[in-house]
């Protein structure tokens, strides 16, 4: 008997230890905070800071805010994180919602569909970012597989539209009928109290001195990145106020080193990714969606430079392609990789690829 008191007095310190780092630490979102906590929040309208130096999970956070959400938005956004800073009140509506992931490929873009079209959400106009990259499959990454239950819905409903016309569109709304989440994983889990795989990594960021841990404030803009009850983002004052040296620095050492963001071993637009894009562009418009392509500007400099290398020139073709494909489908068309069509300078951008918030506007005209 003894010898068990002492077992457990000296195991139970060693688990209270355990469970303390890992709540107060929280690396994952697991414990003190949860995604579905902040979208909780972002549903009360309340703006969020802190998310970036907590290195959140954007697309468990996105998976948390659809699934709150009572009813269809009016606008839709989805894309990379060049459309994020698009928000409700350039559409001039509070039905809006900003679905930009960063790193974002054509995976993400099923994934977001997936999870509107599961819960019953699919909105009246979804605008699309499609930036040249999209068809790069040598530069995807495994970000989306975060989302993968949705990718796989959205890759099922898209077949059996296809294979059955009208008949598989009524299918679809009777899976619509419920707003259960394909894999709930944005809530908390008990089991990481005790988790020693937690506790060890949370135990590198205590040290560090980082851990999970955000804001609440109704501010549209702070000193820090600020994730809006919208979904857009508000960039760090740091950002919103550098200097244009800076950027052409930045862009010049990009040039200097042959490099534009994943561009590089693009030979060819992949079929397959355009396979899937415009295969989901059949599906929402099947669906009753409006679907709105827009074209992310580069910045004068860089877009020179990919007129002038002939290894960077398929994101021309990727445009002429995009082009072909709306005026086939009938769809609208904003924008254009050429910063001339809207005026853009050098001193509207945050970096080498972000246009400043104030001039996203004039980012989105009409083409066709």
């Amino acid at each position: 008997m003894k010898k068990w008191c002492k077992a457990v007095l000296f195991i139970l310190p060693l688990l209270c230890m355990v469970a303390a780092v890992n709540w107060y630490v929280d690396s994952y979102a697991y414990l003190r905070v949860t995604y579905d906590g902040i979208g909780e929040q972002m549903e009360r309208g309340m703006n969020v800071e802190g998310l970036q130096e907590s290195d959140f999970n954007d697309r468990k956070l996105l998976l948390a805010c659809l699934n709150r959400q009572s009813s269809a938005k009016e606008v839709i956004v989805a894309g990379s994180s060049r459309v994020m800073n698009f928000d409700r009140e350039m559409f001039g509506t509070d039905s809006f919602y900003n679905t930009g992931l960063s790193e974002s490929t054509i995976y993400d873009l099923l994934a977001v569909a997936g999870i509107l079209d599961r819960n019953g959400r699919l909105p009246e106009k979804m605008v699309i970012g499609v930036d040249a990259f999209l068809f790069n499959a040598s530069h995807n990454n495994e970000r989306w597989e975060e989302l993968e239950d949705y990718v796989s819905y959205m890759e099922e409903r898209i077949a059996a539209s296809q294979e059955s016309g009208s008949a598989a569109a009524d299918g679809v709304k009777a899976v619509n009928g419920t707003a259960a989440a394909l894999r709930a994983d944005t809530g908390r889990d008990h089991t990481k109290w005790l988790s020693l795989n937690y506790f060890r990594y949370n135990v590198t960021r205590l040290w560090e001195h980082r851990r999970f841990l955000v804001n609440y404030t109704t501010d549209r803009e702070t000193e820090r990145y600020l994730k809006r009850c919208d979904g857009s983002v508000a960039y760090e004052r740091s950002l919103r106020e550098v200097d244009v040296g800076e950027v052409e620095e930045l862009t010049r050492q990009s040039i200097a080193e042959h490099v534009v963001y994943r561009l590089t071993d693009y030979r060819e637009i992949d079929g397959e990714s355009m396979r899937l894009f415009t295969a989901l562009l059949d599906y929402l418009q099947g669906r009753g969606v409006e679907v709105i392509l827009y074209l992310p500007p580069y910045s004068p400099m860089m877009y020179n430079y990919i007129e002038s290398e002939e290894q960077f020139r398929i994101a021309l073709q990727v445009e002429q392609s995009v082009k072909e494909l709306a005026a086939d489908r009938g769809i609208a068309l904003y924008g254009s990789y050429d910063p001339a069509g809207c005026g853009l300078e050098m001193t509207d951008l945050y970096d080498i690829y972000h246009v400043k918030t104030e001039k996203m506007p004039d980012t989105f005209y009409r083409v066709q």
